[in-house]
């Protein structure tokens, strides 16, 4: 009989890999499982399911895969520095400074592409500083777990409006970015993807060494500064993986929610709160579940192509108001 470890690892990448395949054979043209294999080990220019395999959807899937990974695990980092199941890229205000770094850029300086990384790096440590900072006058005020996620609205929504305010200056030079501001993967060529995938690996890697120390640091500062952990190298080191692997995904995707936030969630609810196996949980689920909204995105008004920004906003909310609920019912996730 399979031990709760092994079901752990072998579970999300079934389901990475069905819903994967899925994602593939589904959408306006319907494509058996045949001709998806033949597509990548028998290419034929001249047969149009193999374009579309191999040119529209293993785009779209590629980005959807490393967008969901990257996300799942930002937040898992994030709730579990802060011990606070409210708490995400976006509920932090990260995506969308990032997104408002991205669009000065762009606007100001022409960059284009992998290029973006940076200003988008940028945006997201001045959001989360600032988050820091509002919370920090919020201190003594109300529920702290709660006041940090207001702060982070708050600093999101000043961001929102900044990125509004800079389009509004001159709209037609953003017609190429409109569907990235809400969340696309459909129009992005996975061969600009090369240069973030080492940023994710490299993230991925701290996250894995920096797991038990971070574990321990659900003790308290004081017991984990006893026990040799050197808290303050912990948590920015781990905070910095986070938002490095927000801004990669949204320097690719845009800002897309709701990952990060659910996430975390489930892979307490499968394998507890310690140990690396949280870490696989969010990669593949993340992975799993951004796929997943991509197929619904495509399929739900046939043959136009939803963003999944917005599938994924809609389900967010929902979600998020339901948190939200629960922490103020019981003062915690």
């Amino acid at each position: 009989m399979m031990s709760k470890g092994l079901w752990a690892c072998i579970l999300p990448a079934s389901l990475l890999l069905g819903i994967s395949l899925l994602h593939l054979g589904l959408g306006a043209a319907r494509i058996g499982p045949a001709e998806i294999i033949r597509a990548f080990f028998a290419y034929d220019a001249t047969n149009y399911a193999h374009v579309v395999v191999v040119f529209q959807r293993l785009t779209r899937l590629v980005v959807a895969l490393y967008a969901g990974a990257a996300l799942g695990l930002a937040g898992l980092l994030l709730q579990k520095i802060m011990q606070n199941g409210l708490v995400s890229p976006s509920t932090l205000g990260i995506n969308a400074g990032a997104t408002t770094f991205v669009v000065l850029a762009v606007q100001f300086l022409g960059l284009g592409g992998a290029a973006l990384f940076l200003p988008a790096l940028a945006g997201g440590m001045v959001a989360i500083l600032l988050t820091f900072a509002v919370t920090g006058v919020l201190a003594g005020q109300g529920d702290g777990r709660l006041n940090l996620v207001l702060a982070g609205s708050m600093v999101g929504t000043l961001f929102s409006a900044l990125t509004t305010f800079v389009i509004s200056l001159d709209p037609e030079a953003f017609g190429n970015l409109l569907g990235w501001l809400i969340g696309d993967i459909g129009n992005f060529d996975y061969r600009a993807l090369a240069p973030m995938a080492p940023i994710g690996l490299v993230a991925l890697m701290g996250a894995i060494l920096l797991s038990r120390a971070v574990d321990i640091l659900a003790l308290g500062s004081e017991q984990a500064a006893v026990l040799g952990v050197n808290v303050r190298l912990v948590y920015v080191g781990t905070l910095l993986i986070a938002v490095m692997l927000t801004v990669s995904a949204v320097t690719v995707v845009g800002p897309i929610g709701f990952v990060g936030l659910v996430m975390p969630h489930i892979a307490r609810l499968l394998v507890g709160e310690t140990g690396p196996m949280p870490l696989w949980i969010c990669v593949a689920g993340g992975a799993s579940l951004l796929v997943g909204a991509d197929i619904l995105a495509r399929l739900l008004l046939a043959p136009r192509v939803l963003n999944v920004g917005t599938v994924m906003g809609l389900s967010g909310g929902l979600v998020f108001i339901g948190l939200i609920m629960v922490a103020a019912k019981r003062g915690r996730i």
